[in-house]
C-alpha cells in the first residue's frame, strides 16, 4: 500500500462484492413473493396457527435482508477532492477533505466509524460500518488525503505512518 499522496492511484472505489449483493436481493425477494403466495394461496382455516404464522416470520426475516442490502454502505470512493459514501436505495454521502475535522470510533455500541465534518457553518456527523471491505486501508487513505484530520486513539492506533526510507 502507497502512502504518498503524489503517488496515489485516484480515484479509488472500495465496493461491496457485486454478486453477493444482488443474489441475496434477488433470492430474499423471491422468498418474500413465495410466503406471500403461501400465506394467501395454500393456507386454509384447517391449517395449524404455526403454519399460518410462518409464512409472515419468513417474510420478516427476508425483508430485513432486503432492507439491509438497500440501505447499508454499497462504495467508497476516494478522489482527489472528496470522499464518496455511496448506497443502492439511499441518497450518497460526499465529503470535501478540506471539511473534514475528526474520524474516530464507536466500537461500544454497533461497532462504526463516526466523520465529523463541516458544511457551511454546521457540524455534522456521518456513521459508517467497520465491517465494509478493505476498512484498514481506507482509514490510512483518509488520513493521507487528509492529513489535517483528528482521530481518536483506537483510529490512530489502525493508522500506518510509513517512516523514513519505508516509502519510496
Amino acid at each position: 500500500m502507497d502512502l504518498k499522496k503524489e503517488s496515489m492511484k485516484l480515484p479509488m472505489h472500495f465496493v461491496f462484492p457485486k454478486f453477493t449483493r444482488y443474489f441475496t436481493l434477488v433470492l430474499s425477494t423471491m422468498v418474500i413473493l413465495y410466503a406471500l403466495y403461501v400465506a394467501f394461496n395454500v393456507i386454509t382455516a384447517d391449517t395449524s396457527t404455526f403454519r399460518k404464522i410462518l409464512p409472515f416470520i419468513i417474510i420478516f426475516f427476508a425483508y430485513d435482508s432486503v432492507h439491509r442490502n438497500l440501505f447499508n454502505l454499497n462504495k467508497i470512493s476516494l478522489t482527489q477532492d472528496f470522499i464518496q459514501f455511496s448506497y443502492i436505495a439511499r441518497k450518497s454521502v460526499i465529503i470535501k477533505w478540506e471539511d473534514l475535522k475528526k474520524l474516530e470510533a464507536n466500537i461500544q455500541k454497533g461497532k462504526y466509524f463516526v466523520v465529523h465534518y463541516v458544511v457551511g457553518e454546521e457540524m455534522k456527523k456521518f456513521q459508517f460500518s467497520m465491517a465494509f471491505k478493505d476498512m484498514i486501508d481506507i482509514i490510512n487513505f483518509i488520513k493521507v488525503l487528509a492529513p489535517h484530520i483528528e482521530t481518536d486513539e483506537f483510529v490512530g492506533s489502525l493508522i500506518c505512518t510509513p517512516r523514513e526510507g519505508d516509502v519510496k
